[in-house]
C-alpha cells in the first residue's frame, strides 16, 4: 500500500493550520498542525511503520511528548503579553462624555472614558452629552469637570 497520500495529506493539513493559526492566532491549532506535518515527514521517511502492528500505537503515543514540546517551542516564539492594568488615579487627566447627567453629592451621574462607563459627581451639575475632564477619583467613582477654558488649563498644567 502507498501511505504517500497519506503523508502527502497530513503535511497539507498541517500548513492549513498553521496557516489559519497564523492569519487568526489564539487557537493553538498551530500545535496539531505542526503534529500532523512531523507525523507526514515520518510516513514518507518510513512508510513501512504504518504497516507494522505497533507502528500506528507509537506514533499516538508520541502525541502527547511532541505536543508538548511544540507548545513549549510556540510559547516562547510568542511570549504572553501582559496584562492591561490602569489604576483609576490612571484616570486623572482623561477626558470623556455625561451619559447621564452629573450632579453634585451624587454619583447617579455616568461618564464615558473610552468605551467604559463610570459612575461621576461633580461640584456643579453637567448635562448630558457634555465633554468633561477627571480631575480626581474616589475609590472607583471619577470627579469630573466640565471641559472648558479653566478646566484646558488644569490639563495642561498636569
Amino acid at each position: 500500500m502507498d501511505y504517500g497520500y497519506i503523508a502527502y495529506l497530513l503535511i497539507l493539513i498541517g500548513i492549513i493550520l498553521i496557516a489559519v493559526e497564523i492569519v487568526t492566532p489564539g487557537f493553538f491549532i498551530a500545535i496539531p498542525g505542526t503534529i500532523a506535518i512531523i507525523y507526514g515527514f515520518v510516513i514518507l521517511l518510513f512508510p513501512w511503520i504504518l504497516e507494522t502492528w505497533w507502528g500506528p500505537w507509537i506514533l499516538l503515543l508520541l502525541v502527547f511528548p511532541i505536543g508538548y514540546i511544540t507548545y513549549t517551542i510556540y510559547r516562547r516564539l510568542s511570549p504572553p503579553a501582559s496584562p492591561v492594568t490602569e489604576s483609576y488615579e490612571g484616570l486623572i487627566g482623561k477626558t470623556g462624555i455625561v451619559v447621564e447627567t452629573v450632579k453634585p453629592d451624587s454619583l447617579e451621574g455616568k461618564v464615558k472614558i473610552g468605551s467604559d462607563i463610570w459612575s461621576a459627581t461633580s461640584d456643579r451639575v453637567i448635562p448630558k452629552g457634555e465633554k468633561v475632564i477627571v480631575v480626581n477619583v474616589e475609590g472607583v467613582h471619577l470627579i469630573v469637570k466640565p471641559i472648558d477654558k479653566e478646566t484646558k488649563s488644569f490639563s495642561k498644567k498636569q
